[in-house]
This record gives structure tokens, sequence and C-alpha cells, in this order.
């Protein structure tokens, strides 16, 4: 199957991507605000990428979907304002992403970067500069190596513009730490064939929140599953009250919430809800079922490294359910309007 061999081979595609990053030059941005752009999946990738840049840089940064760019732009761009808008797409022909980069065109204060899987497209001609992923060519319907892949570019373009040779460093061990992530391809296994699970959580706290919506997206698309997402204390907040025994709660720890996640875990645990923790986390740590990811890389920098196991949990469940991975109901590769 397509989607499990993209996959699968993530870890290659993230090596390809970091020569790419390194060997490109990029101006020094001299804006008010970086606002970073996409559709669904690239949304989501935006959501976590702003954050991280701005943790990175220093810069002030915000993530909006590209439809409201030009169905609200008064909310969003304010006159006489410099920014930079970074906007994401793995074919470079969604039509919200054109749409906002056609509107934009021609203020004198607003400058563009594509990153896109496919670079010859009219998104990436409608940009002043690509970040082109073009060795990222998924024939699967969902997004899966090309998020990675084109988070993973943000992250390495940040720290060029931060000028951080330590951040750079870290990043440059993801895709070894990737691919060895990849050769436990059942960490996931015994939850998605938990078909007692009828509904999923998942959490995540700051840049990681979005890679939570992510997890959420990857699993609807796939399965039609009942499935929603929420920062990870906020949780707490309301939502709380839906948990049961039928709830799955998949939490992303770092190290800077853990102390707060294992309390968050035991609350849950006492609704009988059952819980997935993936992240750094000690051996002491309680949980239902545990991933354990290494705490060699920054919380800053992780992000690729949890991608594997919410991706694989999605694809296994969809075979456990009898759904095909590669052909998920109502969806095409791109929507266009």
């Amino acid at each position: 199957m397509h989607t499990f061999i993209e996959i699968m081979n993530q870890a290659e595609q993230l090596k390809v991507t970091f020569d790419v990053l390194n060997n490109m030059e990029f101006e020094k941005n001299e804006v008010d605000q970086v606002l970073f752009t996409g559709c669904g999946t690239s949304f989501y990738l935006a959501s976590s990428a702003a954050k991280h840049y701005q943790a990175v840089t220093g810069e002030l940064t915000a993530a909006v979907p590209a439809s409201e760019l030009f169905l609200h732009t008064s909310t969003i761009i304010v006159p006489q304002k410099k920014y930079l808008i970074v906007a994401i797409s793995r074919s470079g022909t969604t039509s919200e992403i054109i749409l906002a980069l056609e509107h934009l065109k021609g203020n004198d204060h607003i400058r563009t970067l594509a990153v896109t899987c496919n670079k010859e497209t009219p998104m990436a001609e409608a940009a002043d500069q690509v970040i082109p992923l073009d060795h990222v060519s998924e024939k699967s319907v969902v997004m899966t190596q090309s998020f990675t892949n084109m988070l993973y570019a943000l992250q390495l373009y940040a720290a060029k513009q931060a000028g951080s040779s330590l951040d750079f460093e870290d990043l440059k061990r993801i895709p070894g730490i990737v691919e060895s992530a990849l050769t436990d391809e059942n960490c996931t296994k015994a939850l998605a064939d938990d078909l007692t699970k009828t509904r999923f959580i998942f959490l995540g706290s700051g840049s990681y929140n979005g890679l939570a919506k992510e997890a959420t997206l990857k699993l609807k698309e796939m399965t039609q599953t009942e499935c929603e997402s929420y920062s990870s204390l906020e949780f707490r907040h309301g939502p709380i009250s839906i948990v049961d025994k039928s709830t799955a709660v998949v939490l992303l720890s770092q190290q800077e919430t853990v102390a707060f996640d294992q309390d968050l875990v035991k609350d849950i645990q006492r609704l009988g809800g059952h819980v997935l923790v993936i992240g750094p986390i000690n051996s002491d740590f309680q949980a239902d079922e545990t991933v354990v990811l290494t705490d060699r890389i920054s919380d800053k920098n992780r992000h690729a490294v949890y991608m594997p196991a919410l991706q694989l949990l999605a694809f296994q469940r969809a075979i456990r359910l009898g759904f095909d991975p590669d052909h998920p109901r109502n969806l095409t590769q791109v929507v266009k309007l």
C-alpha cells in the first residue's frame, strides 16, 4: 500500500530534505510578523511551524487558514506593517493558497515564501521564494511524509534565520532518529487493534498541538473514527466529561510538560479512559501504554520523531476496521474550489 510505504521511508526523505535546506541561502527577514498558512494538514503544520519559528528566532508569528487571508484580510494584515507569508501546500495547486497569494500580490509590505513538494506549480510561481521538496512525491491521498518533511524543512529554515548552529546540529540528527523509530512499526498496533475503543482524543501543547490536530485528522481520514484534539491541560476544562471505557487518549508528552502530564493521565484513567503516552518519558511514568522517544533532541526540535507512531496508529486502525488507507472516503489528493 502506498500509504504504508510512504510512512516507512520518510527517514530517507528527511535526509534529502536536510541536504536541500543545507544548500539553500535565504535573505534575513526584516518584517513585523511572519504568517504561516495552509489548508487542512498544511494548516496544522503551519500551526506547529509558527510556534517553533517564534521560539527559535524570537520573531512574532501566527498561523492562519489560507482562506482567511483573502476572506478576512483586515483581521490579519495591518496596513503599513511588513509581513512574510509562508504558504504551505503539498501539491502547490490548493485553490485557497493560490487565491491568497494572488490576493496579496503587489503589496510592497508583503513577501511570500512557498513550501511545497511540487515546484512547477502556480503556487510556486506566485511566491517570491520557494523551498522545493520535489523528492517527496506521495501517491497516497492522505499526507504523511509530506507533513513531516515540510515541517522539518521549516525548522531548518528557522535555524538558518536565527543563525542557530545548535538548533541546526540538533535537527541534523533527526533523520537518523526517525529511522530508528520506524524499526518498531508495531508500537501502536495493540491500541489500533482494540475495537472496544471507539472514541479517540489527541492531546498536545505548544508547538505540539498542531501535531495532535494532525494525528486527529489522519485517524478521521483513514478510518472515519470519532476523534478530537485539544491542548493538553485544556482537556480538563469540559471535554474530559466525555471520557469513559470506550475512550482512548493519545498524549504527546514533552520534557517541559511531563510533570503535569502524569497527573492528567491519572485523571483520565480514573474516569475509565485508556491512555497512550508518546514522548521522552522516564521508566517510572505510569500510563496504559507508552512509546518512549529520545531525550537527546530538545523539545524545540523533536517534532518529526513523533510522526511515525501517530501515522502508523491511523494506518493500522484502518486495516483493522477493513478500510483502504490509500482510498479514504470522500477525499481527493487536492482540494480545488
